[in-house]
């Protein structure tokens, strides 16, 4: 198996409780360990052998794409797992309980008779935490993809064109500058409703004079970049300008800050309090931040009650913002890699309030 610090966490696990196999049926992690791209996928790993189990829609696919594992083509999902774990004379088998739905761990306990599932505490989002250099690769390629296709859209942003017209404008550059597809619905929001933190485009008309926040995601091989930037349309008023100073200042205090081993929710905290020293602290509400990878949001969880520790080979997203009801929001998003003792800004959403005539 080509992930090194998978195989030795996985095998911890095996010894931690006492396990003959384990049974990995999380898709994302199916694909972290073994490049699997489709949709029906599990894999059997045990301290000696590991096997890849798909459906005969994915004989060539899997024959393609599975790299480190025997490959095993079922007609029945259920009766080819218990086939394998009887030749391995397994007794005690762990699983993901978060990626299993009830129905099939039900129908798992009725047909894998004299085996014991036992649940999983522990998950392979540690590992994914910290990024190999391929995947590193591929969230920097992620982030340029999405800033190339940025620029070229930001060229037909105006007043008097819908958040709608902006975001399909958006996702078209980001197909055509090479993403696979994006993480989520791009979020265009003007006026009143970029101070909704999740608001989508809609078929509202951008006026001139208004702040507009957009926030947008590449993929490439399965790894994404999360960025947001907020810009204007015409000369925005005085609050605007003073709540968008305040937001950039609070992100770059928390980038300086960021180091390894220190705790996630300190760096949180920076931003906070630099918010609240400003008197906005109640118009802050949500995390700072979140890791990026083969997921939009997985580990580590940057908010003010986390317990993760940065470590170097994390890639995370920095996004404070300030969001004022019935008025306007600005937010600031940026994803950055944990090397060299610091944070290392990927992209470039943090810039001079930009105006758009």
């Amino acid at each position: 198996m080509a992930r090194k610090r998978a195989s030795e966490f996985l095998n911890q696990l095996l010894e931690e409780y006492h396990l003959d196999a384990i049974l990995i049926t999380n898709l994302i992690n199916v694909r972290y360990l073994s490049g699997f791209t489709g949709s029906e996928g599990s894999i059997i790993f045990t301290e000696k052998d590991s096997w890849f189990l798909s459906d005969p829609r994915y004989r060539l696919q899997a024959e393609q794409e599975v790299k480190g594992f025997k490959v095993k083509i079922f007609k029945k999902k259920v009766r080819e797992i218990y086939s394998l774990f009887k030749k391995l004379k397994a007794k005690k088998v762990g699983f993901e309980p978060f990626a299993l739905s009830y129905q099939f761990f039900v129908l798992l306990k009725k047909e894998l008779t004299g085996i014991k599932l036992i649940p999983l505490k522990r998950s392979l989002s540690e590992v994914r935490a910290i990024k190999d250099k391929d995947e590193l690769e591929n969230i920097k390629r992620a982030v340029e993809i999405a800033e190339i296709a940025l620029g070229r859209a930001l060229n037909q942003i105006r007043a008097g064109i819908t958040e709608l017209d902006f975001a399909t404008e958006l996702e078209f550059q980001l197909r055509k500058a090479g993403s696979q597809g994006t993480g989520f619905d791009t979020i265009v929001a003007s006026g009143a409703r970029s101070a909704l933190p999740h608001a989508k485009a809609d078929n509202k008309i951008m006026k001139k004079g208004e702040i507009v926040v957009i926030d947008y995601s590449a993929n490439c091989q399965g790894y994404f970049s999360d960025l947001t930037i907020t810009i204007a349309l015409g000369e925005p008023d005085k609050k605007a300008k003073e709540i968008y100073q305040i937001v950039s200042e609070a992100q770059k205090m928390a980038i300086r800050e960021i180091k390894p081993e220190q705790l996630a929710n300190q760096i949180d905290k920076i931003a906070r309090n630099y918010i609240k020293s400003k008197g906005y602290g109640k118009f802050f509400e949500h995390g700072l931040g979140h890791g990026l990878g083969l997921e939009v949001h997985e580990q580590p969880a940057i908010n003010h009650i986390s317990k993760n520790k940065l470590k170097t080979g994390m890639v995370f997203t920095v996004e404070p913002g300030i969001y004022l009801p019935g008025k306007f929001g600005v937010r600031i998003e940026d994803n950055v890699i944990l090397e060299d003792n610091k944070a290392k800004v990927l992209s470039k959403s943090n810039q001079a309030l930009q105006i758009f005539e």
